[in-house]
Order: C-alpha cells, then structure tokens, then sequence
C-alpha cells in the first residue's frame, strides 16, 4: 500500500507577526526620528552595508518574551553616524555574532562586527578589522530597542575613529 504524504500549507497572511522561538513581540531597536537625522553620507560614492551573518534578525532575548528587530537597517545608519565619507570607497559591516539576554531584572547586549573597506573601482581590498560592543541596562526587555541601539552608535564611533586611522596613514 502506497502512503500519501500530507503536507499543511498555511497562507502567510494568517501567520501571526511575530514567529514561535523568535519571541512573542518584535521590539524595534531604532528609535523614532533617528532615521531622519544625519544618516546619509554627505558624499555619494561612499557606501555602506550592513549585513548580517549567523545572526538571527529578530534578535530574540533569552530570558524574555521579546525579539529585536531589523538589525540590518539600524546597524547601517548607526555606523553611518559614526563615520566620515570615505571618497570611491564601499565599507562592509557585517553582524556576525549577537546575543540578548534578561536576568535578573537587567538586560545584557553583546555585538561583534566584521568590517571590510574596500575601493568602489574594482572592489580591491583595503582594510579589515573587528568591532565588539556590549552594552547593559536595568530596563525591561520591551524598552532594550534603546540598549541595542546605543550598542550599535558605540560601534559606528569605534569604526569612526578607526577610519581615521587608516586615512592618516
């Protein structure tokens, strides 16, 4: 007797907005207004990207009900503040480890950021580093979109200030 295999397809639009095991609430982590504020590069050759990579976006907290969302975009214009225009250059920041968690009424951050420059004119390698940021707050998790953020402008500042290292040398 041949068996018949059953699948459940479940229409996306009835899924609910947050995914089991990312948390119960998505919590934006830039805040309001940031966006409109200074998170362009004055020059138009210099581009950054953010990406992530073995990261979950949602960004779920251990501990907690809640999940930050939208790294990606947050992390750019975060470093975006944080740097100078670098003339016909790309810089890549690419997320490669995060970790959220709540215990004991406090909750922690952890980032790491691979960073790569690189010219815009045959992509050709220029400089790579590493950034860490941890950052923790007595705040509950629903309010940590701020701890994250404020987590990510350390690191655009730290990137800044590496930047600058490199057009002095």
């Amino acid at each position: 007797m041949r068996r018949r295999a059953s699948f459940l397809v479940i229409p996306l639009l009835t899924l609910p907005a947050t995914l089991p095991g990312c948390g119960s609430r998505i919590v934006p982590v830039e805040p309001h207004g940031a966006a409109a504020s200074g998170t362009s590069s004055s020059d138009p050759s210099f581009e950054v990207v953010a990406r992530t990579s073995s990261v979950k976006d949602p960004l779920p907290v251990s501990g907690a009900g809640v999940a930050y969302g939208d790294l990606e975009r947050a992390l750019g214009r975060a470093v975006l503040r944080g740097v100078r225009p670098i003339h016909d250059h790309t810089l890549t920041v690419e997320l490669v480890s995060a970790e959220a968690d709540y215990a004991h009424a406090r909750l922690a951050i952890s980032l790491v950021a691979r960073v790569t420059l690189r010219r815009r004119e045959g992509n050709a390698f220029v400089a790579q580093t590493q950034i860490i940021c941890r950052d923790s707050s007595s705040v509950a998790p629903e309010s940590g979109g701020a701890v994250v953020w404020s987590c990510m402008t350390h690191l655009g500042r730290d990137l800044g200030g590496w930047l600058e290292g490199l057009q002095r040398e």
